[in-house]
């Protein structure tokens, strides 16, 4: 691992904070890795705006090229436990992104806990868990069924709206669900609660949600 100089280090912070052009500034950090080292230490420690930069990077880099992200495993894991939502998000995102090159096991350490914020009271939390399952299972099958089990159990759980109960929170999860389950539906052993778990949002008082799960069923019925 390569480590960078403090004078290094205070021109890149210098240029992050100018917000340089996002592709470009990707582009730079696959071809000079040890920036990433940095990029984290900027989440950590930056009073301002330059963190979110920080963590956009590293999620795009994080899809494009993994392996550069992997070393820095647990520094991502800690920042699911980050009292800023918006780190916290990217986060979960990324870390998903690393399934596909976890080679050392390191997700077994996270699982309940990453797994968990499926039923987070935080809908937004809960959504990009949702969202990005998909990815987990598609690298690591031993966890759909696990994944598979918390996400039917959706319409069971409570989200909050302001501090208050939302039953559209919900309504707007299981569409994620239905989202989820369709890119690993035949990895999936229970497909049948699947198949009963779509059938019940055919009714979904969110019509995008009836329409999706109506749609599912068509392409997933034998």
């Amino acid at each position: 691992m390569i480590w960078m100089e403090q004078k290094e280090k205070n021109q890149l912070l210098e240029k992050i904070q100018g917000k340089p052009d996002l592709e470009a500034f990707v582009s730079e950090v696959l071809r000079q890795p040890e920036y990433v080292a940095e990029l984290f230490a900027i989440i950590k420690s930056d009073p301002g705006k330059a963190k979110f930069y920080c963590d956009k990077v590293i999620r795009i880099v994080s899809e494009r090229k993994p392996e550069c992200i992997y070393p820095y495993f647990d520094e991502v894991a800690a920042l699911i436990e980050s009292p800023n939502s918006f780190i916290k998000w990217g986060a979960i995102i990324t870390l998903a992104n690393l399934a596909a090159v976890d080679t050392e096991n390191k997700f077994a350490s996270i699982q309940e806990q990453y797994f968990g914020l499926i039923a987070d009271e935080a809908m937004v939390t809960a959504a990009n868990v949702i969202g990005n399952a998909w990815k987990i299972i598609l690298n690591k099958p031993e966890y759909e069924q696990d994944i598979t089990k918390r996400l039917l159990q959706i319409p069971e759980n409570s989200y909050l709206y302001k501090g208050e109960a939302s039953p559209e929170c919900r309504n707007i999860l299981c569409g994620h669900a239905i989202d989820c389950f369709d890119k690993y539906f035949e990895l999936a052993h229970d497909k049948n609660g699947i198949l009963v778990f779509a059938s019940g949002q055919t009714h979904n008082p969110r019509k995008q949600v009836a329409k999706k799960a109506t749609a599912f069923l068509k392409k997933h019925m034998q």
